[in-house]
Protein backbone atom coordinates (compact mmCIF):
# COMPACT_ATOMS: atom_id res chain seq x y z
CA UNK A 1 0.00 0.00 0.00
CA UNK A 2 2.80 2.40 0.92
CA UNK A 3 4.63 1.59 -2.32
CA UNK A 4 1.48 2.31 -4.39
CA UNK A 5 0.93 5.65 -2.62
CA UNK A 6 4.56 6.66 -3.14
CA UNK A 7 4.35 5.82 -6.85
CA UNK A 8 1.12 7.79 -7.23
CA UNK A 9 2.49 10.89 -5.49
CA UNK A 10 5.75 10.75 -7.48
CA UNK A 11 3.86 10.42 -10.79
CA UNK A 12 1.58 13.35 -9.90
CA UNK A 13 4.62 15.55 -9.31
CA UNK A 14 6.82 14.38 -12.18
CA UNK A 15 4.12 14.26 -14.86
CA UNK A 16 1.64 16.95 -13.82
CA UNK A 17 3.56 19.18 -11.42
CA UNK A 18 1.13 18.45 -8.55
CA UNK A 19 2.83 18.74 -5.17
CA UNK A 20 0.01 17.18 -3.13
CA UNK A 21 -3.13 15.29 -4.18
CA UNK A 22 -6.45 15.98 -2.52
CA UNK A 23 -7.83 13.23 -0.22
CA UNK A 24 -10.58 12.15 -2.64
CA UNK A 25 -8.14 12.07 -5.55
CA UNK A 26 -5.73 9.86 -3.65
CA UNK A 27 -8.55 7.57 -2.46
CA UNK A 28 -9.90 6.99 -6.00
CA UNK A 29 -6.45 6.47 -7.56
CA UNK A 30 -5.39 4.05 -4.83
CA UNK A 31 -8.50 1.91 -5.37
CA UNK A 32 -7.88 1.83 -9.12
CA UNK A 33 -4.27 0.75 -8.71
CA UNK A 34 -5.07 -1.83 -6.01
CA UNK A 35 -7.51 -3.54 -8.37
CA UNK A 36 -5.22 -3.58 -11.41
CA UNK A 37 -4.22 -7.23 -10.94
CA UNK A 38 -7.27 -8.29 -8.94
CA UNK A 39 -9.65 -10.91 -10.30
CA UNK A 40 -12.65 -9.55 -8.36
CA UNK A 41 -12.98 -5.92 -9.46
CA UNK A 42 -15.48 -3.41 -8.17
CA UNK A 43 -16.08 -0.64 -10.70
CA UNK A 44 -16.55 2.97 -9.55
CA UNK A 45 -18.87 5.96 -10.02
CA UNK A 46 -16.95 9.03 -8.87
CA UNK A 47 -18.90 12.22 -8.09
CA UNK A 48 -16.59 15.14 -7.31
CA UNK A 49 -17.43 18.86 -7.68
CA UNK A 50 -16.00 20.94 -10.50
CA UNK A 51 -12.53 22.29 -9.85
CA UNK A 52 -11.40 19.35 -7.69
CA UNK A 53 -9.24 17.69 -10.36
CA UNK A 54 -11.37 14.73 -11.46
CA UNK A 55 -9.27 14.19 -14.58
CA UNK A 56 -6.17 13.41 -12.49
CA UNK A 57 -8.09 10.51 -10.94
CA UNK A 58 -7.93 8.64 -14.24
CA UNK A 59 -4.93 10.24 -15.99
CA UNK A 60 -2.44 9.20 -13.30
CA UNK A 61 -3.62 5.54 -13.33
CA UNK A 62 -3.59 5.65 -17.14
CA UNK A 63 0.16 6.28 -17.08
CA UNK A 64 0.75 3.54 -14.47
CA UNK A 65 -1.53 0.70 -15.65
CA UNK A 66 -0.12 -1.95 -17.99
CA UNK A 67 -2.91 -1.87 -20.57
CA UNK A 68 -4.72 0.72 -22.65
CA UNK A 69 -6.99 3.42 -21.15
CA UNK A 70 -10.03 4.47 -23.24
CA UNK A 71 -11.51 7.85 -22.21
CA UNK A 72 -14.96 8.76 -23.58
CA UNK A 73 -15.95 12.44 -23.81
CA UNK A 74 -19.26 13.99 -24.89
CA UNK A 75 -17.78 17.05 -26.63
CA UNK A 76 -14.86 17.84 -28.91
CA UNK A 77 -14.02 20.86 -26.73
CA UNK A 78 -13.34 18.51 -23.81
CA UNK A 79 -11.24 16.22 -25.98
CA UNK A 80 -9.12 19.16 -27.17
CA UNK A 81 -8.73 20.44 -23.62
CA UNK A 82 -7.64 17.03 -22.33
CA UNK A 83 -5.22 16.42 -25.18
CA UNK A 84 -3.62 19.80 -24.44
CA UNK A 85 -3.16 18.77 -20.79
CA UNK A 86 -1.59 15.47 -21.81
CA UNK A 87 0.69 17.18 -24.31
CA UNK A 88 1.87 19.65 -21.65
CA UNK A 89 2.59 16.70 -19.36
CA UNK A 90 4.63 14.99 -22.09
CA UNK A 91 2.12 12.13 -22.42
CA UNK A 92 1.28 10.84 -25.88
CA UNK A 93 -2.32 9.94 -26.70
CA UNK A 94 -4.48 8.81 -29.61
CA UNK A 95 -7.62 10.67 -30.70
CA UNK A 96 -10.50 8.82 -32.39
CA UNK A 97 -13.29 11.16 -33.51
CA UNK A 98 -15.76 11.61 -36.34
CA UNK A 99 -14.60 12.88 -39.71
CA UNK A 100 -11.22 11.12 -39.67
CA UNK A 101 -9.91 9.41 -42.79
CA UNK A 102 -8.91 5.76 -42.95
CA UNK A 103 -5.26 6.82 -43.07
CA UNK A 104 -5.59 8.95 -39.91
CA UNK A 105 -7.15 6.09 -37.98
CA UNK A 106 -4.53 3.66 -39.27
CA UNK A 107 -1.82 6.01 -37.95
CA UNK A 108 -3.58 6.17 -34.57
CA UNK A 109 -3.53 2.39 -34.17
CA UNK A 110 0.11 2.30 -35.28
CA UNK A 111 0.86 4.59 -32.33
CA UNK A 112 -0.98 2.17 -30.00
CA UNK A 113 1.18 -0.68 -31.29
CA UNK A 114 4.27 1.44 -30.60
CA UNK A 115 3.43 1.99 -26.94
CA UNK A 116 0.88 4.82 -26.65
CA UNK A 117 -1.47 3.91 -23.79
CA UNK A 118 -4.30 6.49 -23.86
CA UNK A 119 -7.21 6.70 -26.33
CA UNK A 120 -9.42 9.82 -26.29
CA UNK A 121 -12.71 9.32 -28.12
CA UNK A 122 -16.48 9.89 -28.32
CA UNK A 123 -19.33 7.33 -27.96
CA UNK A 124 -20.18 7.75 -31.66
CA UNK A 125 -16.67 6.73 -32.72
CA UNK A 126 -16.94 3.56 -30.64
CA UNK A 127 -19.99 2.50 -32.68
CA UNK A 128 -17.70 2.15 -35.73
CA UNK A 129 -17.14 -1.55 -36.47
CA UNK A 130 -13.61 -1.02 -37.81
CA UNK A 131 -12.59 0.91 -34.67
CA UNK A 132 -14.09 -1.73 -32.40
CA UNK A 133 -12.46 -4.60 -34.27
CA UNK A 134 -9.02 -3.02 -33.80
CA UNK A 135 -9.55 -1.94 -30.18
CA UNK A 136 -10.49 -5.51 -29.23
CA UNK A 137 -6.97 -6.57 -30.11
CA UNK A 138 -5.62 -4.70 -27.05
CA UNK A 139 -5.82 -5.24 -23.31
CA UNK A 140 -8.12 -2.47 -22.02
CA UNK A 141 -7.20 -1.72 -18.41
CA UNK A 142 -9.49 1.27 -17.86
CA UNK A 143 -12.67 2.33 -19.63
CA UNK A 144 -13.44 5.87 -18.45
CA UNK A 145 -16.64 7.85 -19.11
CA UNK A 146 -16.13 11.52 -18.23
CA UNK A 147 -19.16 13.79 -17.64
CA UNK A 148 -21.19 10.60 -17.16
CA UNK A 149 -24.35 12.50 -16.20
CA UNK A 150 -25.02 13.08 -19.92
CA UNK A 151 -25.99 9.38 -20.17
CA UNK A 152 -29.17 10.32 -18.30
CA UNK A 153 -29.67 13.78 -19.86
CA UNK A 154 -28.76 13.09 -23.51
CA UNK A 155 -28.78 9.31 -24.00
CA UNK A 156 -32.54 8.98 -24.29
CA UNK A 157 -32.96 11.83 -26.77
CA UNK A 158 -30.30 13.05 -29.20
CA UNK A 159 -27.23 10.99 -28.17
CA UNK A 160 -28.42 7.36 -28.35
CA UNK A 161 -24.79 6.32 -28.84
CA UNK A 162 -24.39 6.74 -25.06
CA UNK A 163 -26.90 3.97 -24.48
CA UNK A 164 -24.86 1.92 -26.97
CA UNK A 165 -21.90 1.96 -24.55
CA UNK A 166 -23.47 -1.10 -22.92
CA UNK A 167 -22.60 -3.22 -25.99
CA UNK A 168 -19.21 -1.52 -26.38
CA UNK A 169 -18.22 -2.55 -22.84
CA UNK A 170 -19.41 -6.13 -23.41
CA UNK A 171 -17.24 -6.39 -26.53
CA UNK A 172 -14.10 -4.68 -25.19
CA UNK A 173 -14.27 -6.34 -21.74
CA UNK A 174 -12.23 -3.66 -19.91
CA UNK A 175 -10.71 -4.61 -16.57
CA UNK A 176 -12.17 -1.57 -14.77
CA UNK A 177 -15.04 0.78 -15.66
CA UNK A 178 -14.94 4.29 -14.20
CA UNK A 179 -17.72 6.89 -14.51
CA UNK A 180 -16.88 10.49 -13.50
CA UNK A 181 -19.21 13.45 -13.04
CA UNK A 182 -19.46 16.61 -10.95
CA UNK A 183 -23.18 16.42 -10.19
CA UNK A 184 -25.64 13.55 -10.09
CA UNK A 185 -29.02 13.06 -8.44
CA UNK A 186 -30.20 9.60 -7.40
CA UNK A 187 -32.11 9.23 -10.69
CA UNK A 188 -28.98 10.10 -12.69
CA UNK A 189 -26.88 7.60 -10.73
CA UNK A 190 -29.48 4.91 -11.41
CA UNK A 191 -29.36 5.63 -15.17
CA UNK A 192 -25.55 5.49 -15.18
CA UNK A 193 -25.54 2.22 -13.26
CA UNK A 194 -28.11 0.64 -15.59
CA UNK A 195 -26.22 1.64 -18.74
CA UNK A 196 -22.62 0.87 -17.77
CA UNK A 197 -22.45 -1.77 -15.06
CA UNK A 198 -23.55 -5.37 -14.76
CA UNK A 199 -22.57 -5.51 -11.09
CA UNK A 200 -23.14 -2.97 -8.32
CA UNK A 201 -20.41 -0.28 -8.54
CA UNK A 202 -18.71 1.53 -5.69
CA UNK A 203 -19.94 5.13 -5.44
CA UNK A 204 -17.40 7.73 -4.30
CA UNK A 205 -19.24 10.96 -3.57
CA UNK A 206 -17.49 14.18 -2.57
CA UNK A 207 -19.09 17.34 -1.22
CA UNK A 208 -20.78 19.06 -4.18
CA UNK A 209 -20.48 22.49 -2.56
CA UNK A 210 -18.22 25.13 -4.12
CA UNK A 211 -17.72 27.51 -1.16
CA UNK A 212 -15.94 30.18 -3.23
CA UNK A 213 -18.93 30.71 -5.58
CA UNK A 214 -21.61 33.25 -4.63
CA UNK A 215 -25.02 32.30 -6.07
CA UNK A 216 -27.26 35.26 -6.90
CA UNK A 217 -30.44 36.19 -8.78
CA UNK A 218 -30.75 39.24 -11.03
CA UNK A 219 -34.46 40.02 -11.55
CA UNK A 220 -35.07 42.24 -14.58
CA UNK A 221 -38.00 43.38 -16.70
CA UNK A 222 -36.03 42.37 -19.80
CA UNK A 223 -33.68 39.40 -20.01
CA UNK A 224 -31.24 40.95 -22.50
CA UNK A 225 -31.03 44.18 -20.50
CA UNK A 226 -30.34 42.18 -17.35
CA UNK A 227 -27.41 40.41 -19.03
CA UNK A 228 -26.19 43.76 -20.38
CA UNK A 229 -26.19 45.35 -16.90
CA UNK A 230 -24.26 42.39 -15.47
CA UNK A 231 -21.72 42.28 -18.31
CA UNK A 232 -21.01 46.00 -17.88
CA UNK A 233 -20.40 45.74 -14.15
CA UNK A 234 -19.16 42.19 -13.43
CA UNK A 235 -15.65 40.94 -12.88
CA UNK A 236 -14.07 39.36 -15.93
CA UNK A 237 -13.33 36.97 -17.61
CA UNK A 238 -17.02 36.12 -17.78
CA UNK A 239 -19.00 33.26 -19.29
CA UNK A 240 -22.64 33.75 -20.37
CA UNK A 241 -24.66 30.55 -20.89
CA UNK A 242 -27.54 30.53 -23.40
CA UNK A 243 -30.10 27.81 -24.11
CA UNK A 244 -29.72 27.73 -27.91
CA UNK A 245 -27.12 28.48 -30.56
CA UNK A 246 -29.26 31.30 -31.94
CA UNK A 247 -29.50 32.89 -28.48
CA UNK A 248 -25.71 32.81 -28.07
CA UNK A 249 -25.10 34.42 -31.46
CA UNK A 250 -27.83 37.08 -31.31
CA UNK A 251 -27.09 38.02 -27.69
CA UNK A 252 -23.36 38.38 -28.41
CA UNK A 253 -24.01 40.59 -31.45
CA UNK A 254 -26.40 42.81 -29.47
CA UNK A 255 -23.94 43.16 -26.57
CA UNK A 256 -21.15 44.09 -28.97
CA UNK A 257 -23.24 47.02 -30.21
CA UNK A 258 -24.07 48.15 -26.67
CA UNK A 259 -20.57 47.58 -25.18
CA UNK A 260 -18.03 48.15 -27.98
CA UNK A 261 -15.17 48.44 -25.48
CA UNK A 262 -15.52 44.85 -24.19
CA UNK A 263 -14.13 41.98 -26.23
CA UNK A 264 -16.90 39.41 -26.74
CA UNK A 265 -17.39 36.28 -28.85
CA UNK A 266 -19.85 33.40 -29.09
CA UNK A 267 -19.27 29.64 -29.05
CA UNK A 268 -21.41 26.63 -29.88
CA UNK A 269 -21.06 23.13 -31.33
CA UNK A 270 -22.29 24.26 -34.76
CA UNK A 271 -19.07 26.16 -35.51
CA UNK A 272 -16.30 24.55 -37.53
CA UNK A 273 -13.53 22.71 -35.71
CA UNK A 274 -11.03 25.45 -36.57
CA UNK A 275 -13.37 28.20 -35.29
CA UNK A 276 -13.96 26.35 -32.00
CA UNK A 277 -10.27 25.75 -31.45
CA UNK A 278 -9.47 29.42 -32.12
CA UNK A 279 -12.20 30.52 -29.70
CA UNK A 280 -11.00 28.11 -27.01
CA UNK A 281 -7.44 29.42 -27.36
CA UNK A 282 -8.64 33.05 -27.24
CA UNK A 283 -10.76 32.55 -24.13
CA UNK A 284 -8.09 30.54 -22.31
CA UNK A 285 -5.64 33.40 -22.80
CA UNK A 286 -8.09 36.28 -22.26
CA UNK A 287 -8.08 38.20 -18.99
CA UNK A 288 -11.11 40.44 -19.63
CA UNK A 289 -13.14 38.75 -22.36
CA UNK A 290 -16.78 37.62 -22.31
CA UNK A 291 -17.81 34.38 -24.03
CA UNK A 292 -21.45 33.64 -24.92
CA UNK A 293 -21.90 29.90 -25.13
CA UNK A 294 -24.30 27.00 -25.13
CA UNK A 295 -23.67 24.02 -22.86
CA UNK A 296 -20.93 23.02 -25.33
CA UNK A 297 -18.55 25.01 -23.10
CA UNK A 298 -20.24 23.95 -19.89
CA UNK A 299 -18.50 20.68 -19.13
CA UNK A 300 -14.92 20.09 -18.22
CA UNK A 301 -13.24 22.97 -20.09
CA UNK A 302 -10.65 24.10 -17.59
CA UNK A 303 -10.09 27.87 -17.46
CA UNK A 304 -9.06 28.63 -13.91
CA UNK A 305 -9.75 32.35 -13.57
CA UNK A 306 -13.37 32.78 -14.74
CA UNK A 307 -14.73 35.30 -12.26
CA UNK A 308 -18.38 35.47 -13.35
CA UNK A 309 -20.88 33.03 -14.85
CA UNK A 310 -24.22 34.41 -16.06
CA UNK A 311 -27.22 32.34 -17.09
CA UNK A 312 -29.35 34.10 -19.70
CA UNK A 313 -32.18 31.63 -18.98
CA UNK A 314 -32.74 29.06 -16.26
CA UNK A 315 -31.24 25.66 -17.16
CA UNK A 316 -33.58 22.69 -17.39
CA UNK A 317 -32.18 20.81 -14.38
CA UNK A 318 -30.01 21.31 -11.32
CA UNK A 319 -27.16 19.08 -12.49
CA UNK A 320 -26.77 21.16 -15.65
CA UNK A 321 -26.75 24.39 -13.63
CA UNK A 322 -24.11 23.19 -11.17
CA UNK A 323 -21.94 21.94 -14.04
CA UNK A 324 -22.10 25.30 -15.82
CA UNK A 325 -21.87 27.57 -12.78
CA UNK A 326 -18.93 25.43 -11.65
CA UNK A 327 -16.83 26.88 -14.50
CA UNK A 328 -16.31 29.88 -12.21
CA UNK A 329 -13.57 30.12 -9.62
CA UNK A 330 -11.65 26.98 -10.42
CA UNK A 331 -8.54 28.71 -9.02
CA UNK A 332 -10.21 28.90 -5.60
CA UNK A 333 -10.76 32.68 -5.71
CA UNK A 334 -14.16 34.21 -5.00
CA UNK A 335 -16.48 34.24 -8.01
CA UNK A 336 -20.17 34.90 -8.72
CA UNK A 337 -22.81 32.87 -10.54
CA UNK A 338 -25.78 35.00 -11.67
CA UNK A 339 -29.16 33.86 -12.95
CA UNK A 340 -31.29 36.42 -14.82
CA UNK A 341 -34.97 35.97 -13.90
CA UNK A 342 -37.91 37.74 -15.54
CA UNK A 343 -41.63 37.82 -14.85
CA UNK A 344 -42.14 35.50 -17.85
CA UNK A 345 -40.13 32.76 -16.09
CA UNK A 346 -42.69 32.67 -13.31
CA UNK A 347 -45.63 32.54 -15.70
CA UNK A 348 -44.39 29.94 -18.21
CA UNK A 349 -45.58 26.75 -16.56
CA UNK A 350 -44.99 24.79 -19.78
CA UNK A 351 -41.23 25.40 -19.49
CA UNK A 352 -41.02 24.95 -15.74
CA UNK A 353 -37.51 24.55 -14.34
CA UNK A 354 -36.84 22.99 -10.90
CA UNK A 355 -34.43 25.90 -10.38
CA UNK A 356 -37.25 28.48 -10.45
CA UNK A 357 -38.32 28.18 -6.76
CA UNK A 358 -34.64 28.13 -5.73
CA UNK A 359 -33.81 31.41 -7.47
CA UNK A 360 -37.08 33.24 -6.81
CA UNK A 361 -37.64 32.17 -3.20
CA UNK A 362 -36.23 33.59 0.03
CA UNK A 363 -34.39 30.45 1.16
CA UNK A 364 -30.59 30.15 0.95
CA UNK A 365 -29.64 29.36 -2.66
CA UNK A 366 -26.68 27.13 -1.70
CA UNK A 367 -28.59 25.02 0.82
CA UNK A 368 -31.48 24.62 -1.65
CA UNK A 369 -29.19 23.50 -4.50
CA UNK A 370 -27.38 20.95 -2.33
CA UNK A 371 -30.67 19.69 -0.85
CA UNK A 372 -31.88 18.92 -4.38
CA UNK A 373 -28.86 16.61 -4.73
CA UNK A 374 -29.59 14.92 -1.42
CA UNK A 375 -26.85 16.71 0.54
CA UNK A 376 -27.23 18.66 3.76
CA UNK A 377 -25.51 21.95 4.53
CA UNK A 378 -25.71 23.86 7.81
CA UNK A 379 -24.17 27.16 6.77
CA UNK A 380 -23.75 29.23 3.60
CA UNK A 381 -20.48 30.73 2.44
CA UNK A 382 -22.14 33.16 0.06
CA UNK A 383 -25.45 33.80 -1.69
CA UNK A 384 -27.52 36.94 -2.19
CA UNK A 385 -30.12 35.76 0.34
CA UNK A 386 -27.67 35.15 3.18
CA UNK A 387 -25.67 38.27 2.32
CA UNK A 388 -28.97 40.22 2.31
CA UNK A 389 -28.34 41.59 -1.16
CA UNK A 390 -31.49 40.26 -2.83
CA UNK A 391 -33.02 42.56 -5.46
CA UNK A 392 -36.68 42.60 -4.50
CA UNK A 393 -38.01 44.32 -7.63
CA UNK A 394 -37.47 43.58 -11.26
CA UNK A 395 -34.80 45.94 -12.54
CA UNK A 396 -36.61 48.97 -14.00
CA UNK A 397 -40.08 47.90 -12.89
CA UNK A 398 -40.24 50.14 -9.85
CA UNK A 399 -39.44 53.22 -11.95
CA UNK A 400 -42.07 52.33 -14.56
CA UNK A 401 -44.82 51.78 -11.96
CA UNK A 402 -43.94 55.01 -10.10
CA UNK A 403 -44.00 57.04 -13.33
CA UNK A 404 -47.44 55.78 -14.34
CA UNK A 405 -48.87 56.14 -10.82
CA UNK A 406 -47.74 59.76 -10.73
CA UNK A 407 -48.94 60.50 -14.28
CA UNK A 408 -51.87 58.17 -15.12
CA UNK A 409 -53.45 58.45 -18.59
CA UNK A 410 -50.64 60.78 -19.66
CA UNK A 411 -48.08 58.70 -21.60
CA UNK A 412 -48.21 55.90 -24.13
CA UNK A 413 -45.62 53.11 -24.18
CA UNK A 414 -43.27 54.90 -26.58
CA UNK A 415 -43.10 58.19 -24.64
CA UNK A 416 -42.82 56.37 -21.30
CA UNK A 417 -39.83 54.44 -22.67
CA UNK A 418 -38.19 57.63 -23.97
CA UNK A 419 -38.65 59.35 -20.60
CA UNK A 420 -37.24 56.48 -18.54
CA UNK A 421 -34.28 56.02 -20.91
CA UNK A 422 -33.54 59.76 -20.94
CA UNK A 423 -33.99 60.26 -24.70
CA UNK A 424 -34.31 63.88 -25.88
CA UNK A 425 -36.42 64.01 -29.03
CA UNK A 426 -39.44 65.89 -30.39
CA UNK A 427 -41.98 63.66 -28.67
CA UNK A 428 -40.40 64.08 -25.26
CA UNK A 429 -39.39 67.76 -25.48
CA UNK A 430 -42.76 68.74 -26.95
CA UNK A 431 -44.50 67.26 -23.93
CA UNK A 432 -42.01 68.93 -21.54
CA UNK A 433 -41.24 65.44 -20.28
CA UNK A 434 -37.56 66.26 -19.83
CA UNK A 435 -38.63 67.98 -16.59
CA UNK A 436 -40.23 64.76 -15.39
CA UNK A 437 -38.59 63.50 -12.15
CA UNK A 438 -38.19 60.05 -13.76
CA UNK A 439 -36.43 61.35 -16.86
CA UNK A 440 -33.29 59.24 -17.44
CA UNK A 441 -34.03 56.94 -14.48
CA UNK A 442 -33.16 53.94 -16.68
CA UNK A 443 -30.35 55.62 -18.56
CA UNK A 444 -28.38 53.04 -20.50
CA UNK A 445 -31.43 50.98 -21.44
CA UNK A 446 -32.35 50.58 -25.09
CA UNK A 447 -35.70 52.48 -25.51
CA UNK A 448 -36.97 50.10 -28.20
CA UNK A 449 -36.15 47.09 -26.03
CA UNK A 450 -37.87 48.72 -23.05
CA UNK A 451 -40.97 49.58 -25.13
CA UNK A 452 -41.27 45.98 -26.36
CA UNK A 453 -40.91 44.71 -22.80
CA UNK A 454 -43.60 47.06 -21.45
CA UNK A 455 -46.00 46.08 -24.24
CA UNK A 456 -45.41 42.38 -23.55
CA UNK A 457 -45.99 42.80 -19.80
CA UNK A 458 -49.06 45.02 -20.12
CA UNK A 459 -50.81 43.07 -22.90
CA UNK A 460 -49.91 39.46 -22.06
CA UNK A 461 -49.82 39.36 -18.26
CA UNK A 462 -53.36 39.63 -16.77
CA UNK A 463 -51.95 40.09 -13.24
CA UNK A 464 -49.62 42.97 -14.18
CA UNK A 465 -50.69 46.16 -12.30
CA UNK A 466 -50.42 48.40 -15.38
CA UNK A 467 -52.81 48.48 -18.34
CA UNK A 468 -53.36 50.79 -21.28
CA UNK A 469 -56.44 52.26 -22.88
CA UNK A 470 -56.90 53.90 -26.29
CA UNK A 471 -58.20 57.47 -26.22
CA UNK A 472 -58.91 59.51 -29.34
CA UNK A 473 -55.70 59.93 -31.38
CA UNK A 474 -53.26 59.83 -28.45
CA UNK A 475 -52.52 56.14 -28.75
CA UNK A 476 -53.00 53.74 -25.85
CA UNK A 477 -52.29 55.54 -22.58
CA UNK A 478 -50.87 53.72 -19.55
CA UNK A 479 -52.63 53.66 -16.18
CA UNK A 480 -52.37 51.66 -12.90
CA UNK A 481 -55.09 49.01 -13.11
CA UNK A 482 -54.96 48.17 -9.39
CA UNK A 483 -56.69 51.49 -8.52
CA UNK A 484 -60.49 51.24 -8.68
CA UNK A 485 -61.02 54.89 -9.66
CA UNK A 486 -58.63 54.57 -12.59
CA UNK A 487 -60.36 51.41 -13.82
CA UNK A 488 -63.69 53.25 -13.82
CA UNK A 489 -62.11 56.18 -15.67
CA UNK A 490 -60.59 53.77 -18.20
CA UNK A 491 -64.05 52.36 -18.95
CA UNK A 492 -65.37 55.88 -19.58
CA UNK A 493 -62.41 56.64 -21.87
CA UNK A 494 -63.02 53.44 -23.82
CA UNK A 495 -66.65 54.47 -24.39
CA UNK A 496 -65.57 57.95 -25.51
CA UNK A 497 -62.95 56.42 -27.78
CA UNK A 498 -65.50 53.98 -29.24
CA UNK A 499 -67.87 56.88 -29.92
CA UNK A 500 -65.10 58.93 -31.46
CA UNK A 501 -64.07 56.00 -33.66
CA UNK A 502 -67.72 55.56 -34.77
CA UNK A 503 -67.92 59.24 -35.75
CA UNK A 504 -64.62 59.02 -37.66
CA UNK A 505 -65.78 55.93 -39.56
CA UNK A 506 -69.12 57.48 -40.46
CA UNK A 507 -67.46 60.75 -41.56
CA UNK A 508 -65.08 58.88 -43.86
CA UNK A 509 -67.99 56.85 -45.26
CA UNK A 510 -70.05 59.96 -46.14
CA UNK A 511 -67.00 61.66 -47.65
CA UNK A 512 -66.42 58.70 -49.96
CA UNK A 513 -70.13 58.67 -50.96
CA UNK A 514 -70.07 62.40 -51.69
CA UNK A 515 -67.06 61.95 -53.98
CA UNK A 516 -68.81 59.14 -55.89
CA UNK A 517 -71.98 61.27 -56.38
CA UNK A 518 -69.94 64.15 -57.78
Amino acid sequence: MQDITTTIVRTAYERFGILALKPYQLLVIQRIMEQEDSFHVRHQIVILPTGTGKSLCFLIPATLCKGITVIVYPLLALMNDQMLKLSNAGIDCVCLRGGQTYQQRRQSFDKLRNGTKIVVTTPESLQNKWVMAHLRMYNISLFVIDEAHVISQWGKDFRPSYLGLTNVILRLLPHQILAFTATASEDTIRDIRTCLFTSRPLIVRGDADRPNIIYATYPSMNREQGVLDLVRSCQKPALVFCRTRADAKVLCQYMKMECPGIEMRYYHAGLSREERENLETWFMESQDGVLYSTSAFGMGVDKNNIRTVIHHKLPENIEEYLQESGRAGRDGENSTAWVVVTRQDKDQSSHYSPLLPIFTGNRCRRISLLAALGQEKDECTGCDVCLRKVKQDMDGERALKALIRMFPFRFNVTIASFILCGCKNKLVCGDKAIFNPFFGYLKGWNPKLLANTIEDLVDNDPSYPLKRVGFLNSGKLLYPSDVLLYNQLARILRRIDDGYSWIVRKTRFFRRRRKKIR
